[in-house]
């Protein structure tokens, strides 16, 4: 009797470690394919987008810059404060300006929908 309910104990504890293992396994695997999905989608706006710069004009005596872009991609261009707009200056400096309705930062005027136009002043 006494090795009967041992063998029941140890056999629950197989069983319900198994179920343990599985669903994590799963779990897991579900969490891999929403990364990778994830990826896809970006991946995907990221191919489809494209911009193309038609003219710039500098202001304020130099202080700030316009530029007129096109979207020439098939993607909203949205999530402005995910843009990365670095200036490269004529005497080889670089400087990072992060979107920001004041000064230091860029602002875009008008919407980037596929074949609008706007322009970005920094």
């Amino acid at each position: 009797m006494e090795n009967f309910a041992i063998s029941l104990v140890c056999i629950a504890l197989l069983i319900i470690g198994a179920v343990s293992i599985s669903m994590s396994a799963l779990y897991s695997i579900n969490s891999i394919s929403d990364a990778l999905r994830a990826e896809e989608s970006l991946a995907r706006d990221i191919l489809n987008s494209s911009i193309d710069c038609k003219s710039s004009t500098t202001v304020n005596s130099g202080v700030s810059v316009i530029m007129d872009i096109d979207n020439t991609g098939s993607t909203d261009l949205l999530d402005y404060d995910a843009w990365d707009v670095i200036v490269r200056y004529q005497d080889g400096g670089t400087q990072w300006i992060p979107y920001s309705a004041s000064t230091p930062g860029w602002q875009r005027s008008g919407f980037f929908f596929p074949g609008q136009s706007g322009n970005i002043r920094a």
